[in-house]
């Protein structure tokens, strides 16, 4: 059905020698992104390079990036990292993202693409509350066209926050605007607690036809009242591809394309005492790859996200 190819990923970790940090001031995402992304990070043979992304209108807490490579669609994403909701010292940060069409700043262009769920923004939540007093772990997966950043969730039951950016296969034709923003979690910037709106979010920056944003939803073959981990009839966790569905002919869905490299577990997972967040299977599927995993959605399962190659 889909005509794809596998790229290569590249796997940068918050204990890297010379990585940045997620620290409670505004800016630190940004700061992430930017390591990764652009100008790499490290010294001699425990260097690491960026992926070859652009960056424009760049202030302290705030810049737009961009996939320089040829085949690439021509969004960027805006970050504005700085945003604050107010609590004293157990207050929560968190970064606004959305897709910009030729932009003139890191929140304005020509056109810009929000994550929304029902009448809400979707946001990327880094909790300064986590940064102060116990740091925050964070991994970011990529290639020269699609990244995904996970911050790893310190909590035993809680789920930890994904961005994701970057192309998608699709099934329209000669689709240029294959782009996906997709944001996981996102438990009302509630630090990363797991509630009946924790979820991946997505959002395509145009319809199939190039013509405006639409309402898109991400589905798999998990269902809510999914057995616990472990499954009685595999013995562990199964997991299966995210789809992406935009509406089409008045409030009906057809498939438009699927989220590269991510997978959604069947099964309620377990806390992090069981099977930390952030635990690296190699081999899960017999392909020789390797798939990390988080817990992302309100019925505590999980993305697994290939660290290896994703298809494009």
């Amino acid at each position: 059905m889909f005509d794809t190819q596998r790229v290569p990923v590249k796997v940068y970790r918050w204990d890297d020698e010379g990585a940045p940090q997620v620290e409670s001031e505004a800016g630190s995402i940004k700061t992430i992104l930017k390591a990764c992304l652009v100008t790499g990070y490290g010294e001699g043979n425990k260097r690491k390079d960026g992926l070859g992304w652009e960056m424009a209108f760049e202030k302290t807490q705030e810049a737009c990036f961009r996939s320089t490579h040829p085949k690439a669609t021509k969004w960027w994403l805006g970050v504005d990292d700085t945003k604050y909701l107010a609590g004293g010292d157990r207050g929560n940060r968190y970064t606004d993202v959305c897709g910009i069409l030729e932009p003139t700043s890191a929140t304005a262009g020509k056109a810009v693409q929000y994550v929304w769920h029902n009448s809400y923004r979707v946001r990327f939540t880094s909790t300064g509350y986590y940064a102060d007093r116990i740091g925050l772990k964070w991994v970011l997966v990529g290639h020269a066209r699609a990244f995904a950043l996970v911050l790893l969730s310190p909590g035993n039951l809680s789920g930890s926050p994904v961005l994701y950016f970057g192309e998608f296969p699709s099934l329209a034709v000669a689709d240029e605007h294959q782009n996906l923003l997709g944001l996981g979690l996102d438990g009302s910037e509630n630090y990363f607690t797991i509630s009946d709106r924790s979820s991946f979010y997505c959002s395509a920056m145009r319809d199939y036809k190039g013509d405006a944003p639409n309402a898109f939803y991400v589905d798999s073959n998990v269902v809510q009242n999914a057995a616990a981990y472990p499954s009685p009839i595999s013995g562990g966790f199964t997991a299966s591809d995210l789809y992406l569905f935009e509406e089409v002919n008045g409030g009906k869905y057809a498939l438009r394309g699927f989220v590269p490299g991510l997978m959604r577990t069947n099964e309620a997972m377990p806390s992090n005492n069981v099977i930390p967040q952030g635990t690296v299977y190699d081999n899960l599927d017999n392909s020789g790859d390797a798939w990390m995993y988080v817990k992302v959605f309100s019925n505590h399962s999980g993305l697994l996200i290939n660290l290896t190659a994703w298809e494009l």
